[in-house]
């Protein structure tokens, strides 16, 4: 989500913008994923509607949806006063409704097979494969790898809501540091194709053949931001602010085909030197959200465009066939690795690097 928002004029910091909030249908699939993966087991208590919220970037009035909508289907339990549980055995007293519910489902979704044009062998397949990946009980171990705890952990809900897969946000520098640990422990490690070369590299050192395969994403800019920066009249001053040199050159390069007639300055974010003069020289700040709290942390006065990143949609397709391919059966991934594992955006947001 990009947002542009003004600075304030009373000397106060601008709050942070807010990511646009999940559906209550995409934060109810989010959940079952995570009863169905062992994240939540039977009879845990699960957390409050605001922390929920905080952790899958919905409003609290959304995961409340959610949690009614699963406790109705008998999935969760309510207790007045105490909270939400996962229940024990979901309740199914009425047998012949459960598979008239599923009936109208699976017809809706065959219709909407049709409409999209899959033949009818695309559409078994693509049900066979669904099926495998929820009843069989190997399911492939999924790592997302970027440099900073936010990205990480943004981009790799993003992809387990997509794929309503289970996918680790991962750390380079802890990949990098243990690459035939993470080559034998996952079946499928995805990052960004900014990434691939470097990491790619590393990791096929540390396990010439075998392990796990390795995905390059492709994860553009969020075209809104860009749209933004187009349309800046020319002459206007922009400073771009980032955590990663790579980002800032690449930023820069974006920003300057898109408006040759902006003037364009930039800086890293933890170049405490730089950061305060060029927000006080510039009409009009771009900053990546990993910089965001560095930045917002001046007060700055002038108009802020906050660019985000998404996986784009092929490359989500590209995964989610490798996951449903079958390719890693047979490859028992090793236990015991002390990956980022679940990352909470709370903790995400204080974490060290960024773009």
């Amino acid at each position: 989500m990009v947002s542009v928002v003004k600075g304030r004029t009373d000397g106060r910091r601008n709050e942070p913008s807010k990511r646009r909030p999940s559906s209550w249908t995409d934060v109810e699939k989010a959940i079952l994923l995570r009863i169905l993966s062992g994240v939540y087991t039977p009879g845990q208590q699960l957390p409050s509607c605001e922390q929920l919220a905080v952790e899958v970037g919905a409003n609290k009035n959304t995961v409340s949806k959610a949690y009614r909508s699963l406790a109705e289907r008998g999935y969760l339990r309510t207790r007045a006063g105490s909270g939400t549980f996962v229940a024990r055995r979901p309740a199914r007293a009425d047998s012949d409704r459960a598979v008239a519910d599923v009936a109208n489902l699976l017809a809706l979704v065959v219709q909407e097979a049709k409409m999209a044009g899959l033949q009818r062998q695309q559409f078994v397949a693509l049900i066979d494969e669904t099926i495998a990946r929820f009843y069989d009980p190997v399911r492939p171990r999924v790592g997302f790898i970027d440099c900073n705890r936010l990205d990480a952990t943004t981009l790799s809900r993003d992809l387990q809501v997509a794929l309503s897969h289970p996918v680790e946000p991962l750390l380079i520098e802890e990949v990098v540091g243990r690459p035939e640990q993470y080559m034998t422990s996952f079946h499928i490690l995805a990052m960004n194709l900014s990434h691939l070369a470097a990491v790619e590299r590393v990791l096929r050192d540390a396990a010439p053949s075998g392990g796990a395969e390795i995905i390059g994403l492709l994860v553009p800019t969020d075209p809104v931001s860009l749209t933004q920066v187009a349309r800046l009249r020319p002459g206007t001053r922009l400073g771009i602010v980032c955590d990663l040199d790579a980002t800032l050159q690449a930023l820069g390069g974006l920003v300057r085909g898109y408006n040759p007639g902006i003037e364009v300055t930039s800086c890293l974010s933890h170049d405490e030197a730089s950061l305060p003069a060029l927000i006080e020289a510039v009409d009009v700040l771009l900053i990546t959200p990993s910089s965001s709290e560095r930045v917002r942390a001046f007060g700055p006065r002038v108009p802020i465009i906050e660019v985000s990143f998404k996986p784009d949609e092929r490359s989500v397709q590209q995964l989610g066939a490798s996951i449903g391919s079958g390719r890693w059966r047979g490859e028992e991934a090793a236990a015991g690795i002390d990956a980022l594992g679940l990352i909470r955006l709370d903790e995400a947001l204080a974490g060290r690097g960024g773009r």
